[in-house]
């Protein structure tokens, strides 16, 4: 009998041995290569959603997740449409219902803060609170500096010894309004760039001296991405107006400098520059820059020996690229950390569901249904005033009866 109790135990003590390696395993949060010296990442922006979120958006984001296998899920800012959630309970089940299909497959994540995600009155540190209470959550809310969101990621080799690779994460903000140029975009602020650059060093030290190629992932494009474009007369086929400062003119894909994707609408950075790109290219770090905010938006550009690469969004509710909404998967290989694939996930290519109707598909379900309701507002509104038109007509016809 003594025996069978022993046996007992040591099997208990066995089972609770490895569930506490197994916990611990899951809490190192240890990003690696994988035995084939792959890494892969799928960015999805601007899910921009609310707390009962477009059936559409969910197809698409379980969709890529379980097409691309990622070792990593970016949501790359505006994953809320915050004017549209007015409560606490309701900006987390919005926050919940995008998150919920990436933990529920195990997949660790990160997120940076677009310009929308804080309009509700939720803050972005209460915001980050609800993401980190997931298991699989690598973000943190960062030093104390501009922003909420600024942190960065390391990769190591497959046997997980040696950093091979890094992930910048950064916050870049909502707007900013100037005497001299009103309200515009947010720039990413000079204490985030000397934070940056100070890191950078850092980790360029303990590497020998030689920068760790890195990722930056923010949500609002650098000014910059206007140099890969071409300036070109009004109607010219394929051309956007530009957006901010850049108004003036309309712009095409310059194809020296941008060599795949599409320009659905004119990128909407900051207009004053504070000098980001400058930061990046003085750290010697950045291999690729990928952004969202633009919607429509997926093109794979270079200038000066860094890539910059937006990706549409993969929300239903704000407007949106109709059967291109998509997720974009990146793949690095350990053999040779500065090269690297990619390529879009679009919705047309790995959901059977159809599309919405073309009005939600292209200009999203909020003005979709705002519209309509203005539109019946409006016929209610006129029924009613003929309504009242008509009686008022009977009454004074009804009294100038009397008279006679």
């Amino acid at each position: 009998m003594k025996k069978g109790i022993s046996s007992v135990i040591c099997i208990l003590i066995t089972i609770f041995m490895l569930l506490s390696q197994t916990a611990s395993a899951v809490g190192d949060k240890g990003l690696c290569f994988d035995e084939k010296g792959e890494f892969r990442i799928l960015i999805v922006a601007d899910t921009q959603d609310i707390a009962n979120p477009q059936e559409r958006m969910l197809r698409l984001l379980s969709a890529s997740l379980d097409q691309a296998k990622p070792d990593l899920v970016v949501l790359l800012g505006d994953v809320i449409h915050g004017p549209a959630i007015l409560t606490e309970e309701g900006t987390k089940k919005a926050i919940d219902a995008v998150v919920a299909p990436i933990a529920e497959r195990g997949i660790p994540f990160a997120v940076v803060f677009g310009n929308h995600d804080a309009e509700g009155g939720v803050s972005k540190e209460l915001q980050m609170q609800w993401y980190n209470s997931y298991d699989g959550c690598l973000a943190v809310e960062g030093e104390d500096m501009t922003g909420c969101g600024n942190y960065n990621l390391l990769i190591k080799d497959k046997a997980g010894e040696k950093n091979i690779f890094n992930l910048w994460f950064i916050d870049s903000g909502t707007y900013s309004y100037t005497e001299a140029l009103g309200k515009s975009y947010a720039y990413v602020e000079y204490d985030q760039l000397a934070w940056y650059e100070r890191e950078s060093a850092a980790l360029a030290e303990q590497n020998g001296g030689e920068p760790i190629p890195s990722f930056v992932f923010q949500h609002i494009p650098v000014p910059e991405v206007y140099d890969m474009l071409s300036v070109v007369p009004e109607g010219t086929l394929g051309a956007v107006q530009g957006h901010g400062i850049y108004s003036d003119s309309y712009y095409v894909i310059n194809p020296e400098y941008i060599s795949k994707g599409a320009l659905g609408e004119a990128p909407c950075p900051p207009d004053a520059k504070s000098g980001e790109f400058d930061a990046w290219k003085r750290a010697g770090d950045i291999v690729a820059a990928f952004f969202g905010h633009d919607h429509v938006n997926d093109y794979e550009g270079s200038l000066d020996g860094i890539d910059m690469i937006s990706t549409t969004g993969t929300g239903f509710f704000i407007y949106g690229a109709g059967e291109n909404h998509g997720t974009r998967l990146v793949t690095l290989y350990e053999s040779s950390p500065t090269e690297y694939d990619t390529e879009m996930l679009y919705y047309k290519d790995i959901v059977d569901a159809p599309l919405p109707n073309y009005f939600i598909s292209t200009f999203g379900a909020f003005w979709f249904y705002g519209v309509l309701s203005a539109v019946l507002l409006l016929a209610v509104v006129v029924t009613v005033a003929v309504v009242i038109i008509k009686r008022a007509r009977k009454k004074r016809k009804a009294t100038s009866a009397k008279k006679r």
